[in-house]
């Protein structure tokens, strides 16, 4: 279409605080993350009919396997495996999820669906499902999640990263690969905010900062690359300003 669309919602891919998508392209499945604090679901959407995603299809919540009810939030170890299951949601559009927001979250929790804690950015890449815990961690501060699938079934979790402390990183929201395979992570903290870098093996720096006066509180958001991978775009959320950054990529992590 060339023009405006009626904004038809697509109730099958659930009724709750929706925050980003993440599409793997080789099954057509739409990742889906609830961003509510202090708990809040992982989601996926398979549909009927990739092409045509208001056909139906059928919503999940992530688990671990054997662990029914698994906690994220704290006490998490770096590079463990964590091997999922996935959760039926049999209502995605409860009558009650304008009066209760977790009405489908407490579905997936009584099938033994995992806590996350705010999550917001994801990102398809390297065969994965990145995402971004803005809040969780020990330190309340952020956690940077992979998801690994295995066809439409299993797969596994693992934590890339945890802040320690709001100098190393501060509430992470948008994320995208890079064409490098390094991670760009939007922070959307309390202070001066950065654009930082993530390597897949838990390195991190920051890759830029918020200098625009009276503004350097506002967060970065929107990262993404051209379809040439030459040009990195990323936005300050106020007062509204895109910026282009180029390369030279191939001379560092990302």
């Amino acid at each position: 279409s060339t023009g405006p669309v009626d904004a038809v919602p697509i109730k099958a891919m659930g009724r709750f605080v929706h925050e980003a998508i993440a599409v793997d392209p080789q099954t057509g499945i739409v990742y889906e993350t609830e961003d509510r604090n202090p708990q809040c679901g992982f989601y996926r959407y398979i549909p009927d009919h990739r092409k045509n995603l208001a056909a139906g299809g059928r919503l999940q919540m992530l688990a671990i396997e054997g662990r029914p009810n698994y906690d994220t939030r704290t006490g998490q170890t770096p590079f463990e495996t964590l091997p999922v299951t996935w959760v039926d949601i049999e209502n995605p559009d409860p009558v009650n999820a304008e009066t209760d927001p977790l009405a489908v979250f407490n579905q997936g929790f009584a099938g033994g669906g995992a806590i996350f804690k705010r999550l917001e950015g994801a990102w398809y890449g390297d065969g994965s499902i990145f995402f971004n815990s803005t809040n969780g961690g020990n330190a309340g501060l952020g956690q940077v999640w992979r998801y690994r699938p295995r066809g439409r079934s299993g797969g596994h979790l693992t934590l890339i990263f945890e802040s320690p402390s709001g100098d190393v990183l501060d509430s992470p929201d948008n994320i995208c690969v890079t064409p490098g395979g390094g991670l760009i992570l939007c922070e959307d903290g309390s202070g001066q905010e950065f654009l930082h870098g993530l390597t897949q093996q838990g390195e991190i720096f920051k890759f830029a900062m918020n200098t625009v006066p009276g503004f350097t509180g506002s967060e970065f958001a929107g990262a993404t690359f051209s379809p040439d991978g030459e040009t990195l775009f990323v936005n300050i959320q106020s007062p509204g300003i895109t910026f282009a950054i180029w390369g030279p990529w191939e001379n560092g992590a990302l």
